[in-house]
């Protein structure tokens, strides 16, 4: 049983760094696309279908979706879960070491890449900095994308935790699409970010499963 144990760990990190691997490559064939124009026919036949979807009602929805993924959203949500003492050690600690590693990161491959946001005349938001990768698709895919798999791993009430993980998971995937729509990047800039997002969020939980399971080795 013992030996049973340690080969599904095993298999379950080695799942993990597939994941990793995968994520890490797409994320390379899209910044290579992007880099050499390769994508640019992709980007602009997305954009402007987005952008033929635009209307009054539509831009305050995805207006207000896509600011729900703004760094200080993000933040306050990191210290409320710090600041709680019952929150702090399951998912205070965790969810800002996420946070913090992605917006780290995603700042170092905008200033690698220096790609510039699509014109301004396009957007229906005001955005500085650069465009590649999207940082809000990528911080929100690990800051929420964490919450998803801390809820699922301790919160007690099973029907609350499948509720908020679906929610978030939604949420992702809706402020991905409302940065195409407000205009402030193109389709590779989300994809982009969602892939490096994916590689940054499996490592921090192989990082948490592994330090956990210490833990765990030295209270025995």
């Amino acid at each position: 049983m013992k030996r049973f144990g340690i080969n599904m760990k095993n298999n379950k990190f080695k799942i993990y760094g597939l994941i990793i691997f995968v994520a890490t490559l797409v994320f390379i064939g899209v910044a290579v696309g992007v880099q050499t124009g390769y994508l640019d026919g992709f980007d602009d036949a997305v954009r402007y279908c987005v952008y033929s979807m635009r209307s009054d009602k539509l831009t305050a929805f995805w207006k207000f979706i896509t600011h729900s993924g703004d760094r200080y959203v993000v933040i306050l949500l990191g210290v409320i879960l710090l600041l709680k003492k019952s929150l702090r050690e399951k998912y205070g600690v965790k969810f800002a070491i996420a946070a913090l590693s992605s917006t780290a990161l995603y700042q170092i491959m905008k200033y690698i890449f220096q790609r510039p946001r699509p014109d301004i005349a396009l957007r229906l938001i005001e955005q500085g900095g650069y465009s590649f990768p999207s940082g809000h698709s990528m911080n929100c895919l690990v800051s929420y994308g964490i919450l998803i798999y801390l809820l699922l791993r301790y919160c007690e009430n099973r029907k609350l935790a499948k509720i908020l993980s679906v929610g978030l998971g939604l949420l992702i995937v809706l402020i991905g699409f409302s940065r195409v729509y407000v205009g402030v990047h193109f389709p590779t800039d989300i994809i982009g970010g969602w892939s490096l997002g994916i590689a940054v969020l499996v490592a921090m939980i192989y990082a948490f499963e592994k330090f956990d399971s210490r833990s765990e080795g030295r209270c025995r």
